[in-house]
């Protein structure tokens, strides 16, 4: 039972989160104003996928005691680039949305940078734990 609240303690937000970022992808203008211009899009794709990014790993760190830093921000970039890849997918067949690589990119990039802003909030006793990385 224990195992069971520390995996819903660790892993609801990131799968949440997965599931909000596919439904707003699944809209053809989920937002009011027009995000294409000035590349704001990609903008939002940064801090979406930083988001996603913080959370996986603290999924990942949350959930196992005795993993590294390095071993944990492997596995977030890829499951988190994955995600992104996934949506790119799923955007470019849904009317009014197309999918880029630039937009794959900026979401990779937000889940490293993501993944690396829970480390400095983590050694810096910002989050729970110890005073370590991860």
């Amino acid at each position: 039972m224990k195992n069971v609240k520390r995996f819903i303690k660790f892993w609801s937000p990131p799968i949440v989160y997965v599931i909000l970022i596919h439904w707003l992808s699944s809209m053809e203008r989920p937002f009011a104003i027009d995000v294409y211009a000035y590349n704001f899009d990609k903008v939002l794709h940064f801090i979406e996928y930083s988001i996603l990014g913080f959370l996986l790993i603290r999924g990942i760190s949350g959930s196992n005691d005795n993993i590294s830093f390095k071993k944990a921000l492997i596995m977030t970039f890829i499951i988190g680039t994955f995600c992104g890849f996934t949506d790119e997918l799923h955007q470019a067949v849904v009317p009014g949305r197309y999918a880029t690589f630039a937009d794959f990119t900026f979401d990779s990039i937000g889940v490293f940078a993501g993944a690396v802003m829970f480390s400095v909030a983590q050694k810096r006793g910002m989050i729970y734990g110890k005073n370590t990385a991860v």
